[in-house]
């Protein structure tokens, strides 16, 4: 009898054990899930031809200029599909000047995209495939190398009111030592305070001294 009983008591605790096993892997799989509502940073930033066409889809019917997709940011679920793309904008004038513009493209889910809200700062892009003197250098890839990084942070300590996170590296210039231009979130150091992304200038000189030359905001403008 008290074999029996030891034999339903030890069966009882693997069924409990391996309810509780599945309960927490479900749980890890509910938490590694994004949110309904929240944004997801893209886990590469290709342009691939579903997003291409997508912004082109979305921009067909917009004047003014064309926006070029460089780097894919975002995207967010809701009834549909929200897509953050990192652009470059030029507009439809004489001797047009190109600046980096976030386009956000909403897909619903027959596949329609239309414009929900474009953002668009005064940073001028004059990235070249040749290194020139003076001039901005395209990188080979938009990941941004440590060295940038360290060079960011160390430039950041000496800025007060904001934590700046690097998202891609978009340009080098070769000067006295050498300047990055940066896409980052930028963090204003005040309670309940939301990032935004910014066009970030680095200067690192010869002798490592590091700091933030300029930064431009994303401005909003309407997409009608």
């Amino acid at each position: 009898m008290k074999k029996l009983f030891a034999f339903l008591l030890a069966a009882m605790m693997c069924v409990s054990l391996a309810a509780c096993g599945k309960d927490s892997e479900d749980k890890d799989e509910t938490e590694s899930t994004p949110l309904v509502g929240g944004w997801t940073e893209a886990e590469s930033t290709e342009v691939t031809d579903e997003v291409r066409n997508l912004l082109n889809k979305a921009t067909a019917q917009l004047v003014g200029g064309t926006y070029e997709p460089i780097a894919y940011l975002s995207s967010q679920v809701v009834a549909g599909t929200n897509h953050r793309i990192l652009c470059k904008f030029t507009p439809a004038t004489k001797d047009p000047k190109s600046t980096y513009a976030i386009v956000t493209v909403y897909e619903d889910l027959e596949g329609n995209a239309e414009i929900t809200q474009i953002l668009n700062s005064e940073a001028e892009v004059k990235v070249t495939d040749q290194v020139i003197d003076g001039g901005w250098f395209a990188p080979e890839t938009y990941k941004v190398p440590k060295e940038a990084v360290d060079a960011l942070v160390k430039a950041s300590e000496h800025v007060v009111g904001a934590s700046y996170h690097p998202v891609l590296l978009l340009g080098t210039k070769v000067v006295a030592g050498i300047n990055y231009c940066m896409l980052c979130e930028v963090t204003p150091v005040t309670e309940n305070a939301e990032s935004h992304y910014a066009i970030v200038i680095l200067s690192q000189g010869v002798g490592g001294t590091t700091s933030v030359l300029e930064t431009y905001d994303f401005n909003e403008e309407n997409a009608e």
